[in-house]
């Protein structure tokens, strides 16, 4: 499994450099930036020291969307708390939502630009929200020290995937690690069910999908594949 880390609209090149040097210092090394090029800024890769090969690797999307279409699941980090969503995870948390789900091949942790975070709108479009349990009422970290926090919870996960490999994986049951495409599929199902016409029912369905563990996950793709066999669609 790979985990990489997505900047959103970061606005100062310092801020990336740190980000890098974090990134690296933790063990990662895949960065992408959306709607924002200042990693090619010389200060950025004077901040990072050492790690400017992170920077240079960087890819640049125009979008979101764009950045996270590859990936199986797509963590955002908020600041603060928002009334909408019903699950806020910690960093562990996180790492432990990871750990459930072996047949996880690209993980996204998303951070918003400095000022603002992620709006609304690109929050709904990930699978887990996170946020940090802070001590007193500051808003929000430098985007490095995020980083950095975020990169040390999983640090020591990523080695253990890797050491195990994919012993635990899926068993054997094609794109189950997938989290978004089956997200996808199940709302489609809620669609044709006429689920989806119920708001509240909806949003919890598509809430608690990303949450559920590997077994759980393949039990919904068998699930997924009966209905659709029964509706006459392919899934």
């Amino acid at each position: 499994m790979k985990l990489y880390f997505v900047l959103v609209a970061p606005a100062r090149p310092a801020n990336v450099g740190a980000a890098a040097r974090a990134m690296k210092t933790m063990g990662f090394d895949a960065m992408r930036l959306v709607a924002s090029r200042v990693h090619e800024e010389e200060e950025a890769s004077w901040v990072a020291h050492g790690a400017q090969e992170i920077l240079t690797q960087a890819e640049a999307f125009d979008t979101l969307p764009e950045a996270l279409a590859d990936m199986d699941l797509v963590i955002a980090t908020t600041a603060r708390e928002r009334g909408r969503y019903q699950h806020y995870l910690t960093p562990g948390e996180i790492r432990e939502q990871i750990r459930s789900k072996p047949s996880l091949n690209k993980v996204a942790i998303v951070f918003g630009c400095e000022e603002s975070g992620l709006s609304n709108e690109q929050l709904a479009e990930v699978d887990l929200i996170s946020y940090l349990p802070l001590k007193v009422s500051y808003p929000s970290l430098n985007l490095g020290q995020a980083i950095m926090l975020y990169a040390y919870e999983m640090s020591q996960l990523m080695d253990e995937l890797n050491a195990d490999g994919a012993a635990a994986v899926a068993e054997n049951f094609d794109n189950a690690g997938q989290v978004r495409v089956l997200k996808s599929k199940t709302a489609e199902l809620l669609g044709e069910l006429g689920v989806s016409q119920d708001e509240k029912l909806h949003q919890w369905v598509m809430d608690r999908v990303p949450m559920l563990p590997q077994r759980d996950l393949n039990m919904l793709h068998l699930l997924c594949k009966d209905l659709a066999r029964k509706l006459g669609k392919e899934v």
